[in-house]
């Protein structure tokens, strides 16, 4: 049989993918990016038109047998109508069987561990909605796919949480670069990639590629670039527009296809906005240096950078340092903020806030020094001098949020917060970290690390940072805060 497809047909990843199906270096295809972005249906082209080309068969992978068939298993089947292959392919329960067997396509999925045997004898294996599989299966479908010249895996995901085990123990270990948006040997024009939120990468060492596209990459949403093709679905731009202003976690996840974190309800942060809150700025050297500092030792101890403005009024999260074991001490975690401040040439005045408890000796060494003692002892040893802001208390948990949540929702007493975009792991907790119904502090539930069999509190302790700075900072005005909370009168 011999097919004939308009080029108007193709979004720009259709081609970047046939291009690394192509390419023999290639072991792994990652494509990650927002909803609406296309990226399923163009991995479907992709395999339907190269498998028929160059006569292999892929396995298509979902983590749960019962969501293929309305999922991965008819998107094929609508890019198979849409490419009027359907004639070649005859369409059975979880496999797509060609007219002369060598294209196959076969669905499976992994809720019967047993699926993931007998994949060498396919050339391609697409694990459809990469997030929702376990680190244990990635490593088990690696080590079966061999035997053949050109065996590859495509994987495609939304960014739905920072925490991906996909990011932190396979993508972020990495080193990556930047390629071109556009394939040169693409027969149309028309293959670049939006310049402003779309990225194509290559590992080191050469054996992957990372894609990531939005709904800006999708002519079924945006309308072709030429005029004509595609379409401009305006629903869908509709409702983007909603959550950029209504849901703004949702828009940066779904629409820009950046890494997020979804909210449940019951935050601690009602009034923290991604859109409202989040910027991007440069460290001002003019400025002092404030350094805010929680002290537990699991997951990490946590260290924020600050500066306060008060011409503008505002106090600004520049950056963040998360001291993981084995940096988890006291001396460690100073030695990772002189390094910081050596990077930047600040040689000024530290002013050192944190956990009240912090203060407290400890038996551990024989000066029984605290862990505030050690922290400050390396920072003066390198030459810095420190003014401590710790208190001899910690403020009450849940009229300090009121007050914090006051000035991220009005800008309460004038005082705005900024919190700078590189601070994603205190963005994540300011997001996460839920409020407790009984006494409206920070609700902080203990998990166990299944590898470490230690328990940890895995949200709160960062909130508890901004608190420390915010509160200490503006005393005065938490001062008078408080005292106004204090003469309210309820009825009941």
């Amino acid at each position: 049989m011999e097919f004939n497809f308009h080029l108007k047909m193709f979004n720009p990843l259709y081609w970047h993918i046939k291009e690394a199906l192509r390419n023999e270096k290639i072991r792994y295809i990652l494509v990650e990016g927002g909803s609406s972005a296309g990226k399923t249906h163009s991995i479907c082209q992709a395999l339907l038109t190269d498998q028929y080309e160059h006569e292999y068969s892929s396995m298509i992978f979902r983590r749960q047998h019962v969501d293929i068939m309305d999922s991965v298993y008819s998107a094929f089947d609508m890019t198979a109508t849409d490419l009027q292959m359907k004639g070649y392919y005859h369409f059975q329960q979880d496999l797509l069987k060609s007219r002369d067997g060598k294209a196959n396509v076969r669905f499976r999925g992994l809720d019967n561990e047993e699926n993931i045997k007998g994949i060498g004898k396919f050339n391609v294996v697409f694990l459809n909605e990469w997030s929702q599989f376990t680190e244990d299966q990635w490593g088990q479908a690696r080590k079966r796919l061999r035997g053949k010249v050109n065996q590859k895996f495509i994987c495609d995901w939304n960014p739905i949480s920072s925490k991906m085990w996909q990011y932190s123990n396979w993508i972020d270990r990495d080193e990556w670069i930047d390629l071109p948006l556009e394939v040169q040997e693409c027969p149309s024009k028309y293959s670049s990639l939006n310049s402003e939120y779309a990225f194509k990468r290559i590992n080191k060492a050469g054996d992957t590629i990372w894609l990531k596209v939005t709904y800006r990459d999708n002519f079924w949403i945006v309308g072709h670039p030429s005029g004509t093709g595609g379409m401009v679905d305006q629903h869908v731009l509709n409702d983007f527009e909603s959550d950029r202003i209504h849901k703004p976690n949702l828009y940066r996840i779904y629409a820009n296809g950046e890494r997020g974190i979804q909210r449940t309800g019951g935050e601690f942060w009602t009034q923290f906005n991604e859109v409202k809150h989040i910027r991007t700025f440069e460290w001002q050297a003019d400025n002092l240096l404030h350094v805010v500092l929680d002290n537990n030792y699991n997951p990490y101890v946590s260290t924020q950078i600050w500066q306060g403005d008060t011409i503008n009024m505002r106090m600004r999260q520049y950056d963040e340092i998360i001291c993981e074991s084995p940096d988890n001490s006291a001396k460690k975690a100073a030695q990772r903020l002189v390094k910081w401040m050596r990077r930047i040439d600040y040689k000024d005045v530290v002013y050192l806030y944190g956990d009240a408890t912090a203060n407290a000796h400890t038996t551990v060494d024989e000066n029984n020094a605290s862990f505030f003692d050690k922290y400050i002892e390396v920072l003066e040893d390198e030459g810095y001098h420190i003014v401590k802001m710790v208190n001899r208390s910690n403020p009450l948990v849940a009229l300090s949020g009121e007050f914090v949540n006051d000035i991220l929702e009005m800008g309460y007493d004038g005082w705005e917060i900024e919190i700078n975009e590189r601070c994603k792991v205190s963005v994540e907790d300011y997001v996460m970290a839920k409020k407790d119904p009984k006494t409206g502090g920070v609700l902080k539930k203990r998990i166990m690390n299944k590898q470490t069999g230690q328990s940890y509190e895995p949200y709160g302790h960062l909130s508890d940072c901004m608190r420390y700075f915010v509160c200490t900072y503006l005393k005065d005005e938490f001062q008078q805060y408080s005292e106004r909370n204090r003469r309210k009168i309820t009825y009941l």
